[in-house]
């Protein structure tokens, strides 16, 4: 397998993520702890659900591999076991690397490399049905590296000189959008490039708080939390409104650093060409990303790819 061209999206202290330049992630996009309190990134190498050899976004000595029992799926090819393995950080010894859902080809003692092949993602109960492999990455103190809860805080890669983003989107709650793909679970789709914003070389939908434009990084409203990522001119309170267009979408309940964390607003909906959706699931890349539209049925409806629809966001 070709190893694809990385960047970094985490390099401070001694800690040093990086991915594919074609990837997809998130650190807001999912229901779990890590996720909700910004303590994990998820890595894309696909957005498809078919499952990948996955390459390895940091370096060091693997430490320890172990199958985990995870919930049976309710989806097609799913499988009730979940892999942990855990990396040593060769820069710092008090940092271990904690790894999921990838079954590992590599072994206890192996030295490793960004971009060297880990093993092969899979999908387990863990995951909704609609949810794409990917690999979990947390950075966690040696001593408590195994737990669901905790792990070390971390921000992305700042670049100086990065040229600023003036991005001024049309305010409005509807919003065309061009489908890429069609999944048996979901829609994959783009928006126009004015609904992105970017902060260095992070991509992601545009969001806003107090008039100051933000990326946008969840699942809305499935997942309850999202998370937005801002420069060092947004100054945050707690209960500061945010938006996507016209639409307020939820309110800041915690922050730190680039982060901000909101709980989404419960009477937000979503409508492709007036067809309620489920709603939709945000990611960052290192350039525009795709979003994820998930309809309420399991019947998706006859929509042909690269058509392009009108995706309206409403509040009770």
């Amino acid at each position: 397998m070709t190893q694809p061209e990385f960047y970094n999206i985490v390099n401070k202290d001694d800690i040093l993520v990086s991915i594919p330049q074609s990837s997809h992630f998130t650190i807001g996009t999912s229901p779990y702890y890590a996720h909700q309190h910004g303590l994990g990134i998820d890595i894309y190498q696909s957005l498809e659900l078919k499952n990948y050899e996955a390459f390895s976004p940091i370096s060091g000595t693997i430490l320890k591999v172990k199958p985990l029992l995870a919930p049976k799926p309710k989806f097609q090819g799913g499988i009730d076991k979940d892999y942990i393995t855990l990396v040593s950080n060769n820069d710092d010894p008090s940092i271990t690397y904690k790894i999921l859902h990838i079954k590992p080809r590599v072994k206890v003692g192996e030295k490793i490399t960004i971009g060297d092949l880990l093993g092969k993602t899979i999908r387990n109960g863990y995951f909704a049905n609609w949810s794409s492999p990917h690999l979990h990455l947390e950075i966690r103190h040696n001593d408590n590296a195994i737990r669901a809860t905790g792990g070390i805080p971390f921000s992305f890669t700042t670049i100086r000189g990065t040229k600023k983003n003036k991005t001024k989107p049309k305010i409005t709650n509807e919003f065309r959008i061009r489908i890429h793909s069609i999944n048996s679970e979901f829609f994959l789709a783009r928006f126009p490039k004015d609904l992105y914003f970017n902060t260095n070389n992070i991509y992601g939908v545009i969001g806003a708080v107090n008039n100051i434009n933000c990326i946008l990084d969840g699942g809305i409203p499935h997942y309850s939390n999202g998370t937005i990522i801002y420069d060092n001119q947004m100054k945050l309170k707690i209960g500061d409104p945010v938006y996507l267009g016209a639409r307020m979408i939820g309110k800041i309940v915690e922050y730190r650093e680039q982060f901000g964390f909101l709980k989404f607003e419960s009477n937000i909906k979503f409508f492709l060409d007036g067809a309620e959706v489920r709603g939709i699931s945000l990611f960052l890349a290192n350039s525009r990303p795709l979003i994820k539209i998930i309809p309420l049925k399991e019947e998706l409806p006859n929509f042909d790819k690269k058509s392009s629809l009108v995706l309206t966001v409403h509040s009770n």
